[in-house]
């Protein structure tokens, strides 16, 4: 990997920190958590004219074509002010399986629509019971009708669904083989969502398809490509997650160092007591792993999927311990009291908790990682 900064990474920080900066802080994250959607729409549309929704996007769909690594650094920013805009599910995850659709004419227009602000679109694919690293534990079924498909399914904490106008739903084709991936609009007939906001204030739902019908057009990709599409895409939304995740215990750092300096007990500040010290130094350096595995998982990004996976799992396993460590160390400097809403530090812990397990926990990457080795 190539450290130094590009200009277009130079950009992006620059305008992620005077943007970001201006809001942040425990008063507008409570704003957010009362919110319908969970972030402030407006704010979404600054994302848009500072190109960060284009970012990942062709540049046929009227996107800058960025890299992984573009994502990661502008995810680090995002996590660092605790972000709940629905970057990942629409910008990576999505515009990733939009890359791949069976119609790039219809997939470029509907980036471009995703790059100006004017669509967000949001994965279900996850179902009751299945497990949450498998690309084909779908039992959703799409059946074929005269005019395009029948499908009938559940969906299990679709992440931000609930602002989303479309959904691309994986489901298998009666009678043919694989998963194929449908793009359904969230208010189709017979599409019931269920919404509720998780720990850290953003947004989820649990889908239910009964016989929601579809056009022809409405099939991105074929059962014959849609697990690999998927697994590539739940990558990418993988490690923009950790890169938010290491951003939210470098920001975590930087308020209890600021607290330990101005907190006085016994007429001293309490960063001069050796114990804080220690705890201090411990999550300094669970923070630096964090990153250093961070980097570990986009370097292999663009190898093959059973070396892609068994990186990304061990990224999961050290950023997701890092983060409990930080954010559980971080209450603590603040002596118990910062897990209250009035301190930043609790969102931090909420935040760093709710990234841990999406998309497998620590304990099936840890599974998996494990297969990985004696495979």
């Amino acid at each position: 990997m190539d450290f130094a900064k590009s200009d277009i990474q130079t950009m992006l920080l620059d305008s992620a920190e005077r943007l970001l900066a201006d809001s942040s802080g425990v008063e507008y994250w409570r704003e957010r958590r009362h919110d319908p959607l969970g972030f402030d729409e407006g704010r979404w549309a600054r994302f848009a004219e500072l190109g960060w929704l284009a970012l990942p996007l062709p540049e046929a769909a009227g996107g800058l074509d960025g890299t992984i690594e573009d994502v990661a650094l502008l995810n680090i920013a995002l996590g660092k002010s605790l972000a709940t805009e629905p970057y990942v599910s629409t910008v990576v995850l999505a515009g990733q399986i939009l890359r791949q659709a069976a119609d790039p004419s219809r997939a470029d227009e509907l980036m471009g629509e995703i790059a100006t602000g004017a669509l967000r679109v949001a994965l279900a694919h996850q179902e009751p019971g299945a497990d949450p690293l498998s690309t084909d534990a779908v039992a959703t079924v799409a059946r074929r009708t005269a005019d395009g498909f029948a499908l009938t399914g559940a969906k299990l904490m679709a992440a931000d669904a609930p602002s989303a106008a479309r959904l691309i739903v994986s489901a298998r084709i009666e009678g043919e083989d694989g998963v194929a991936l449908f793009l359904v609009p969230s208010d189709a007939d017979g599409l019931a969502v269920d919404a509720y906001p998780l720990i850290d204030g953003t947004r989820a739902a649990d889908i239910r398809l009964t016989d929601v019908a579809l056009p022809a057009e409405a099939l991105l990709v074929g059962g014959h490509g849609g697990e690999a599409v998927l697994d590539e895409a739940i990558h990418r939304a993988g490690v923009a997650l950790m890169a938010q995740a290491v951003g939210a215990m470098e920001a975590c750092i930087g308020i209890c160092g600021d607290y330990a300096r101005e907190r006085k007990q016994f007429g001293a500040a309490i960063g001069s007591f050796q114990a804080i010290q220690h705890i201090l130094a411990d999550m300094f350096v669970a923070t630096h792993q964090a990153r250093s595995m961070l980097y570990h998982a986009i370097a292999n990004s663009s190898r093959p999927a059973a070396e892609r996976a068994a990186a990304l799992s061990a990224a999961r396993i050290v950023i997701g311990e890092a983060g409990q460590l930080v954010s559980r160390n971080g209450i603590q400097v603040h002596g118990g009291y910062g897990l209250t809403d009035e301190y930043a530090v609790s969102h931090y812990f909420r935040r760093l908790m709710s990234l841990e397990k999406q998309y497998g926990d620590l304990v099936r990457h840890t599974e998996r990682f494990g297969d990985s080795l004696f495979a």
